[in-house]
């Protein structure tokens, strides 16, 4: 049990640490723009000189660097993201409107392709070297290795576009006529087949190697030759034991998921974090971006924490 702690409080350090250096470069990337938030003030005419300089003031430009950073330290530190520029509303309302989104289309799609994956990488490890093996595993590399805007974009083109079966954009059209839950399911439809088939490719990969290592194993001979069921052999046996990487390779790939929602959630338009961190950058909307990119690290870093307890507790030597 003390290796445990000790192990939990080291790798507890190691996180904190590692999320000072990222805020810290994510001050460094930000400051070294050449523009800032107020500039966009001087391309509207109306604009008076004392109303960009209360804006200079207000953003905390007209401080030097040093007292700029450890206040942008302490304010994200402690959750404290301050007004949108664009919006002139809290940076904290807009992403509580959007990070149940981009939860619900990523998150949901990583859970259906672990489910889906598991049985499927376990089932042709069962049957491998058959047509339905070598089918699955050259698919699966296929979508593996495929780039996810530019599958992105041709689901969008066929399904939406051409076929008219999903709609382009967005998350609910209340000229639709359809129930809410309904319309923002339909909505969701088509991103969320895209990342399903992309997640699926890697987990059903994962699984099936994992299934292959174990296969051989005495207690799976054992269990066979005592005359047990093929099924209760195959996963009670055998998916339940060559599961341990798949399970801690699902908390990873369930926050770099939401990690990734940037370049999909372009592609289809749809509101989650991604799309406001790319129109926060448009805007110059410094406050909003800088929280995203924040609560995005936040959400891998635990993840990766999280998947690194369930790790060693599921193999003590982890800890040592």
């Amino acid at each position: 049990m003390a290796g445990m702690s000790r192990y939990v409080i080291s790798r507890t350090i190691q996180m904190f640490l590692t999320l000072l250096i990222i805020l810290t470069l994510i001050f460094i990337m930000f400051e070294s723009l050449p523009a800032r938030p107020q500039d966009l003030l001087r391309t509207a005419p109306n604009i008076q000189p004392s109303q960009i300089e209360d804006m200079t003031r207000l953003y905390g430009y007209d401080r030097p660097i040093i007292e700029r950073y450890l206040l942008y330290m302490t304010n994200m530190l402690t959750f404290d993201f301050g007004i949108s520029f664009s919006r002139a509303e809290s940076v904290w309302s807009i992403l509580e409107d959007r990070i149940p989104r981009t939860m619900a289309l990523f998150g949901g799609a990583t859970v259906l392709a672990y489910i889906i994956g598991i049985y499927l990488g376990a089932l042709i490890a069962w049957r491998r070297s058959g047509v339905l093996d070598g089918t699955t595993v050259v698919t699966s590399l296929v979508f593996y290795n495929m780039p996810s805007f530019w599958i992105g974009l041709i689901f969008l083109v066929v399904f939406a576009s051409e076929l008219n079966w999903f709609p382009l954009t967005g998350w609910y059209d209340p000229t639709d006529n359809l129930p809410y839950l309904v319309d923002v399911i339909w909505h969701m439809s088509l991103p969320m087949i895209v990342l399903l088939l992309l997640s699926l490719a890697g987990t059903v990969l994962l699984m099936r190697t994992a299934m292959l290592d174990v296969i051989g194993e005495s207690y799976m001979i054992t269990a066979k030759a005592i005359g047990l069921p093929q099924r209760k052999v195959l996963f009670k046996h055998g998916a339940r034991n060559a599961m341990l990487p798949v399970v801690t390779s699902f908390i990873i790939s369930f926050v770099f998921a939401i990690g990734g929602a940037v370049v999909l959630e372009n592609v289809f338009s749809f509101p989650g974090m991604g799309a406001l961190y790319i129109n926060a950058l448009y805007q110059l909307d410094f406050p909003v971006a800088e929280a995203t990119l924040y609560i995005i690290t936040l959400m891998v870093l635990l993840g990766n924490f999280l998947a690194d307890m369930i790790y060693s507790y599921l193999d003590p030597r982890v800890r040592i």
